[in-house]
């Protein structure tokens, strides 16, 4: 009897562990886990960590929702990626390059670049003539380029509907019209992404439908209402935002501005936390939202703050919800589809011909992603775009359109802008453009540029492509005055004063984007007003025109164009003259070369060629000019005037500071009346050494050169070059 109750016994509590057993395994099913991570700039690096965390545990979440960088973490993660995946992607990725104010200038045309004038700022105005104030400092196009070129497979895969990616997604942002939270559930990774992170004032707003789209995190950071919305019932949150401090009264400008940025942020930051199961707080607070080359820092952060976790994730660990082959299916998808047909929106007035002979892919052919990461930089490049989308809808099985959305600029703009040098001293310069004429990408420039030395009123036109060539034109009609310190044996002895007009036309073919090779002809008249000599040349009073037949042959690839990192600058020349009085004509070739490669992103190197020969010259100003803190460091701009100039030289830069460039440069040069003057020996030998501090009013330059003749000179200069 004993026996068989103790068997009735065990079989009870066996009967009750399998029931609790299949308990929880109904909970567990019933239970839907969310992974929420916040918005916090570079900080948000540490958002891989966690991830790499979760995936050694073994949880993966039903869902993902993140803001600004926890909506890129967690596109990337929802779309198939793994933990080490991402930190390979953020790795390769250059931060501080994205938001360049000039992205792509390497592969903008040569002809963009003949006649672009340095802003200070910019006043643009719509087709009424109405003045359209600035809404951001920099592009957002080179960061939506570089987040399309990974999200486009997972976005085509998924026909941009975000809960049939890996694990479903949402992004959260901020719309600037009514100043609600958007959660967003569809459409354009590489958009939806940008829109989320586009922060006010720094990056332009995001258009999308009707909504006027900025930085989800102005509204709800740390996102988990909206997880509990989609029906979470554990959610594990990470909340890498900057928290308020205690700051001394003594504070420094920066550390006041992100006070203040965190206090008003305080409230969308920690309003939803309460509904988190597990909020990870990782330890990062010495590091900024700016910190991006602190990434290994910030992933172990994340990583160790998820451990301390790790057994009461464990209870909620679930792989069935990882799907590790959803990314290589939609890359194997994307590429084996072709392109049905191109349809274009957005184009109010561009012509879709010049969308058109911007894009490298074609219907008819295979998707190919070099070909449109190099298509949206094409298109950029033109200057006709505030900014450029791509999207593809799967027309049928193997096939698919392409969807080119593009928000064109304004077509009227002002533009200003101003500069100091201890030697050519103050000038400045307004300009008024009208582009894209006609909605063929021609662009139309009245320009006014005034110092103490120079006066310059020129009339342009340019058009980068003649219909779906690559033919281009430029035409220009100017008025120009020059009243130039002439010097002596290093001292000045006067002014040298002339007026030029002119008409120049050019018509060529653009190589590669970057080169041109261009034919011209310019129609002269020059008056000079005062007689002066110069050593043992006597310059005189005089007037004459001349015509001239050009040749000319141009490279320009620089990466930007006061700090170049890479590219070159190799520019060619000839010229024929043509007079009635045949006396006063004469041939000119002039080369110069500038080359700059970078070696391990902090130092870079540039070497200078600059060689011109003129048979003769009709008057004193016509001659190759020398001197300067580029051409010849230690003498006087333009101090050298000859028939025949050589100088070589190389530079060196590399970071002082943050924020500020220790620079170098040597040089050997001279000027002859002939080559039968010239003599290796006579080159004079100038060196200079200085710091570069780039502002927002362009560089500041402070060099001292020497040029070994018993005397230096210091030189300052202060705005972009023109």
């Amino acid at each position: 009897m004993f026996k068989k109750r103790q068997i009735l016994f065990k079989t009870l509590i066996l009967i009750l562990v399998i029931g609790l057993l299949q308990l929880n395994i109904l909970m567990a099913k019933e239970t839907k886990t969310a992974l929420v991570l916040s918005g916090g700039g570079a900080r948000g690096f540490a958002h891989i960590g966690v991830i790499k965390a979760l995936e050694e545990i073994g949880f993966y979440p039903d869902m993902v929702i993140g803001t600004s960088i926890g909506a890129l973490i967690g596109a990337l993660y929802a779309s198939g990626h793994t933990s080490q995946q991402i930190e390979s992607y953020i790795r390769n990725t250059k931060w501080r390059s994205l938001f360049s104010p000039q992205p792509y200038r390497e592969i903008e045309f040569v002809s963009q670049k003949l006649t672009d004038l340095p802003e200070l700022f910019s006043l643009k105005f719509d087709k009424n003539f109405n003045i359209i104030f600035p809404t951001n400092l920099l592009p957002a196009q080179q960061l939506q380029e570089r987040i399309f070129q990974i999200t486009v497979y997972p976005d085509y895969f998924s026909q941009e509907n975000f809960d049939s990616l890996a694990i479903p997604f949402r992004a959260v942002a901020t719309d600037l019209k009514t100043g609600k939270q958007v959660v967003l559930k569809k459409g354009n990774l590489a958009k939806t992404i940008a829109a989320s992170s586009s922060f006010p004032i720094i990056l332009a707003p995001v258009v999308m439908d009707t909504f006027l789209l900025v930085d989800g995190g102005l509204t709800n950071n740390v996102p988990c209402d909206v997880a509990v919305e989609m029906g979470a019932t554990f959610i594990v949150a990470v909340d890498v935002t900057s928290k308020i401090t205690s700051i001394t009264r003594k504070v420094d400008l920066v550390s006041y501005f992100n006070q203040a940025l965190n206090t008003l942020s305080y409230p969308t930051d920690t309003r939803n936390l309460y509904l988190a199961d597990i909020l990870i707080h990782p330890e990062i607070e010495e590091y900024s939202s700016a910190d991006f080359n602190a990434l290994d820092s910030l992933i172990d952060r994340g990583y160790r703050a998820t451990l301390n976790y790790a057994d009461e994730l464990r209870l909620h660990a679930d792989s069935s919800n990882w799907k590790p082959d959803y990314l290589l299916n939609a890359i194997n998808k994307l590429n084996q589809t072709t392109i049905h047909s191109i349809k274009y929106s957005g184009n109010l007035v561009t012509r879709p011909y010049v969308i058109r002979r911007e894009l490298l892919l074609k219907p008819g052919e295979l998707w190919n992603s070099a070909y449109a990461k190099r298509s949206l930089k094409n298109l950029f490049s033109t200057g006709l775009f505030q900014s450029v989308y791509l999207s593809l809808d799967e027309y049928s099985a193997n096939s698919a359109i392409l969807n080119v959305e593009v928000e064109e600029d304004e077509r009227a703009i002002f533009t200003f802008g101003a500069r100091y040098d201890s030697e050519k001293k103050a000038s400045a310069f307004i300009a008024a453009k009208y582009r894209n004429l006609f909605g063929a990408g021609i662009d139309n420039q009245i320009s006014l540029v005034a110092s103490d030395q120079i006066r310059k009123f020129e009339i342009d036109s340019r058009t980068t492509r003649i219909l779906n060539t690559t033919f281009t034109g430029f035409i220009s009609l100017y008025h120009k005055y020059e009243d130039i310190p002439m010097y002596n044996d290093g001292k000045r002895i006067g002014f040298g004063e002339f007026y030029r007009s002119g008409f120049e036309i050019n018509a060529g073919v653009q190589i590669r984007r970057v080169g041109l090779t261009a034919v011209g002809l310019k129609l002269l008249h020059t008056e000079i007003s005062d007689s002066l000599s110069i050593g043992n040349f006597m310059v005189k009073k005089d007037a004459y025109n001349t015509g001239s037949l050009l040749l000319r042959i141009l490279v320009e690839n620089t990466d930007d164009p006061d700090i170049p990192q890479r590219g070159r600058k190799n520019n060619i020349l000839y010229e024929h003259s043509f007079s009635e009085d045949n006396l006063k004509q004469y041939d000119r070739i002039s080369c110069e070369s500038t080359v700059y490669e970078t070696y391990r992103e902090r130092h870079t190197f540039s070497t200078i060629i600059n060689f011109g020969y003129l048979t003769s010259a009709l008057s004193y100003y016509e001659r190759f000019r020398l001197g300067g803190v580029n051409s010849l460091p230690g003498y006087h701009q333009d101090e050298f005037w000859g028939n025949l100039m050589l100088a070589l030289g190389i530079g060196y830069r590399t970071p002082l500071t943050t924020g500020s460039y220790l620079c170098f440069q040597a040089m050997a040069g001279n000027v002859w009346n002939d080559f039968s003057d010239f003599n290796w020996q006579q080159m004079r030998i100038g060196a200079r050494a200085g710091i570069l501090i780039p502002t927002p009013l362009g560089p500041i330059a402070i060099d001292y050169g020497i040029n070994f003749k018993n005397y230096g000179l210091f030189y300052l200069s202060v705005g972009h070059a023109f």
